[in-house]
């Protein structure tokens, strides 16, 4: 039954590349809500289960960056799948080399940059700041690499700078066990989720860049802990 599942994501997959495509002229709401069906869809085919716990319900009346540690070429869809809130992605220019990920890519409106390169770097914090002043949600990853099992990297600072430039609010996002997706799809378990309390920029303004990623880094890695 597992071959067969990911024999049909072969076809899913491409189809899923052509509606990125189809619907590229629409608002961005609608171009976010097509695409998020795409990852509940997806996730929908291996029949498994999203555990998400939120601490309380995301703010609407301002921007926010949401901040989560990264643990596989999954993530994403995770993400898009329980934030119901319209958002895009700050991510590496490496991922426009998969195909479907660069359609999904152009129709979300996805921040590319080149990890090696610090002038891009630059343009990729500017463009954060000037997305989230225009009231627009975006989600990193700032460990800025794949972190495996329940031990985070160290967070980069400089992936926080946007929030401050823009007065956002930062909502740390916790993934437990994506790293393992492939065992949990074939057994059809459940990916967990938490979505912690927000922080807002009243909160974190006197912290500084250095301050905020020594705080998430700490209550994330505790809420990994528990969870382990």
């Amino acid at each position: 039954m597992y071959i067969i599942r990911s024999l049909y994501l072969l076809w899913l997959i491409p189809r899923s590349w052509l509606d990125a495509v189809l619907v590229r002229n629409k608002p961005f709401n609608e171009r976010y809500a097509h695409m998020q069906k795409w990852s509940k869809k997806l996730l929908r085919h291996f029949h498994v289960t999203l555990d998400v716990a939120q601490a309380e319900q995301q703010p609407k009346d301002r921007p926010i960056l949401f901040v989560c540690n990264h643990q596989s070429e999954f993530d994403m869809l995770l993400q898009m799948a329980v934030i119901d809130l319209p958002f895009t992605f700050i991510s590496k220019k490496e991922n426009e080399k998969v195909p479907y990920v660069a359609a999904w890519s152009k129709t979300l409106e996805v921040i590319l940059f080149d990890r090696e390169d610090r002038g891009s770097a630059i343009h990729m914090l500017r463009e954060a700041a000037r997305r989230l002043k225009g009231k627009e949600n975006l989600l990193i990853f700032p460990e800025g690499t794949r972190s495996k099992g329940g031990v985070m990297h160290p967070m980069q600072a400089g992936s926080f700078q946007p929030a401050f430039m823009a007065k956002a609010c930062i909502v740390p996002i916790v993934l437990k066990n994506s790293y393992d997706y492939m065992n949990v799809m074939k057994h059809k378990g459940s990916f967990h989720i938490h979505i912690l309390k927000p922080l807002y920029f009243e909160e974190y303004k006197p912290l500084k860049a250095e301050g905020v990623s020594t705080l998430l880094q700490e209550r994330m890695q505790c809420v990994l802990d528990e969870q382990s």
